[in-house]
């Protein structure tokens, strides 16, 4: 089954990204803040594991809203992205 992808939500896409980038952000921060600490290093550290979760969504979201928007004025012109998709009683 083929279905195209015509417009997304810039709002609700931007959102579920930045989120997404936020927690992965932490995936990140935590283990060199853990590193930077045993070196002595953990205060400047400490800040970013605040402030990069932080940092991350808002960027994060800022870009994938303008990209959504951006999508959506091109898929206009182009027809948008085709993905085919299997379902349970499809057979390929």
């Amino acid at each position: 089954m083929k279905k195209t992808i015509i417009a997304f939500s810039p709002h609700k896409t931007a959102l579920t990204v930045a989120s997404v980038l936020a927690v992965l952000s932490l995936i990140f921060l935590i283990p060199s803040f853990l590193f930077l600490a045993s070196v002595g290093q953990g205060a400047s550290i400490g800040a970013m594991l605040f402030l990069g979760p932080i940092l991350y969504f808002v960027f994060g979201y800022i870009s994938t809203a303008l990209g959504a928007i951006i999508y959506n004025k091109v898929a206009k012109n182009t027809g948008g992205i085709q993905v085919t998709i299997k379902t349970e009683d499809d057979d390929l």
